[in-house]
């Protein structure tokens, strides 16, 4: 068995069914492997990935993820406020560049402080020379899975017997005629985002699932209608889409509302690239947009300087119904489930509502109740 082999059988051990991957040519040797029995997710950045990962565990499916060491350096904020804030399980193998006979000096320079990187973090991480080193993966892995944490695999070169850089199908431009019209707006919003949250959670149904957006809006939602089929995002500005797509593909009979904002897709737009990629049918993302960063103090977002975010959605190929600020509109358009719904509001946040009592843990361990009955 080689070494990419062994890798493989001990995911498949332990119950991994699915693999997050951002591409580095010293994978290769690895990802020519894969098992049929295990889907890749291909991600556009690593903290993409991270989001992916964290829904499917809500779901009781278990995750591993394939990057580069550079990668490391671009997921620390959703590592910290999604799977060591909730404390869920991730294995993470890394290809270790600028470890071993490496010529690129930029990689040399990250690589260099690749470990001192991960001790200052707090995660634990073991490095992978050779086969012996692989020995006793799986039990690693189930270890790393029964303690809910966060392990990294650092793989040097030196493990892989041969480095097959060009095993796979090359990509070529290959895209689809797009005819995009999408109305402007002008008017004045008539609901702020807690009256919106209101509207929501009155037409979201007993087994729908909401997931709601890291600041004011997991508040006002825990203050409109706290139920144990919300998930609360606690941090992770940019992620909650992304959570909600790894979700959603795991519950397929039930289905799921991500309340997100305008600012949380120009903080991260590859959720939307995700969203059109992956497309699940269960899934509900609603933007309330109100031109403004809500939670920071209501400063302008480029939605106030003609950004519309519709019009991005339908060019990626989103099933959006359009953009409305009409409550009869909103209401009919949640019993439609659109894929993106594009709702406009007025900058405010609500000043009267409790801050949310549950402790992170708290809130992962009564959601995944809720959604495993």
């Amino acid at each position: 068995m080689t070494n990419a082999e062994t890798i493989w059988a001990a995911l498949t051990k332990v119950g991994v069914s699915k693999v997050a991957y951002n591409p580095c040519n010293k994978l290769n040797a690895v990802m020519e492997k894969v098992p049929d029995n295990i889907d890749v997710m291909n991600i556009t950045k690593e903290s993409a990935g991270l989001g992916l990962c964290f829904g499917r565990s809500l779901a009781g499916k278990r995750s591993a993820m394939f990057i580069q060491n550079t990668g490391l350096g671009n997921l620390v904020t959703e590592l910290y406020t999604l799977q060591k804030l909730y404390q869920v399980a991730l294995p993470i193998f890394v290809s270790w560049r600028g470890y071993y006979n490496e010529p690129i000096e930029a990689q040399i320079l990250f690589g260099q402080k690749v470990e001192a990187l991960l001790q200052a973090i707090d995660v634990e991480y073991t490095i992978c020379k050779s086969a012996d080193d692989l020995e006793d993966l799986d039990q690693s892995l189930e270890s790393c899975f029964a303690e809910d944490k966060v392990k990294v695999y650092l793989l040097s070169p030196e493990v892989w017997e041969t480095n097959s850089a060009d095993y796979h199908v090359f990509g070529s431009p290959n895209f689809n005629t797009v005819n995009n019209v999408t109305e402007g707006y002008s008017g004045q919003p008539t609901l702020t985002r807690k009256g919106a949250i209101n509207e929501i959670m009155e037409h979201v149904g007993d087994e729908d699932i909401v997931l709601s957006q890291i600041g004011f809006p997991s508040k006002e939602v825990y203050n409109s209608k706290d139920r144990a089929e919300n998930f609360y995002m606690l941090g992770a500005l940019g992620a909650a889409t992304e959570v909600g797509i790894g979700l959603a593909m795991e519950v397929p009979g039930r289905h799921v509302y991500v309340i997100d904002g305008d600012g949380s897709f120009f903080f991260n737009p590859n959720q939307l690239c995700d969203l059109a990629v992956f497309k699940p049918e269960n899934l509900t993302v609603i933007c309330l947009d109100n031109g403004s960063w809500g939670s920071t103090g209501n400063q302008p977002t480029l939605s106030s300087s003609g950004m519309n975010l519709s019009a991005i959605a339908a060019s990626l190929g989103i099933d959006s119904k359009g953009m409305t600020d009409s409550t009869e509109a909103l209401a009919r358009l949640i019993d439609e489930k659109p894929q993106f719904l594009h709702y406009l509001i007025q900058a405010g946040n609500d000043k009267k509502g409790v801050e949310i009592p549950l402790k992170a843990l708290e809130i992962k361990e009564r959601f995944m109740n809720a959604v495993s009955r």
